[in-house]
């Protein structure tokens, strides 16, 4: 009896080692067929609108690690037009290559936008060295990226809300007022 289990044994062995053989001459096969690249995939027709909220639509200069900044703010009304779910996954200032970037949707990040329903969206950016001229606004386009991977343009505008800059007069004003 004990040399009919030790059979059944070895053979179940020769098989598995022979099966497990087989399966290794395919697993090159199936690693490259993993790692071919795949087909863009396709973007639903997504349709988004943006309105800003122009009072909250502001920069500042900012100070970090001893080095002058700009933080860029703004916040948007988006209304989802399309018939998916969408979020927005990031955004950039089109212009400026952005250090930081902070993005809340509604009650979070991760909640999309439904479709026929609209939401808040905020974004935080800042820039190292700095970009803008005090008092002047920053005029540049958002480009959010939605999780279809579609990009939504939209042209804002970017108050200054920090202290006045100081206007020193020239030596020739100085001697006028003389």
């Amino acid at each position: 009896m004990f040399n009919h289990w030790v059979t059944i044994l070895l053979t179940i062995a020769a098989v598995g080692g022979a099966i497990g053989q087989i399966l290794g001459w395919f697993k090159p096969l199936v690693r490259w067929l993993q790692s071919r690249p795949k087909g863009k995939v396709r973007q639903k027709g997504i349709s988004l609108s943006f309105v800003s909220k122009d009072p909250h639509c502001r920069w500042s200069a900012v100070q970090g690690n001893n080095q002058s900044g700009t933080f860029v703010s703004g916040i948007w009304n988006v209304t989802n037009r399309s018939e998916w779910d969408v979020t927005i996954l990031k955004a950039r200032l089109s212009k400026y290559p952005t250090l930081y970037v902070h993005l809340f949707k509604g009650f979070g990040a991760e909640y999309p936008i439904y479709p026929r329903q609209m939401s808040e969206v905020s974004a935080d950016f800042t820039f190292f060295p700095p970009i803008g001229r005090a008092p002047k606004p920053i005029i540049s386009d958002v480009i959010f990226t939605d999780n279809y991977g579609n990009e939504h343009r939209v042209t804002a505008q970017f108050s200054y809300i920090g202290p006045k800059p100081v206007h020193k007069p020239s030596l020739w004003s100085r001697w006028l007022r003389r």
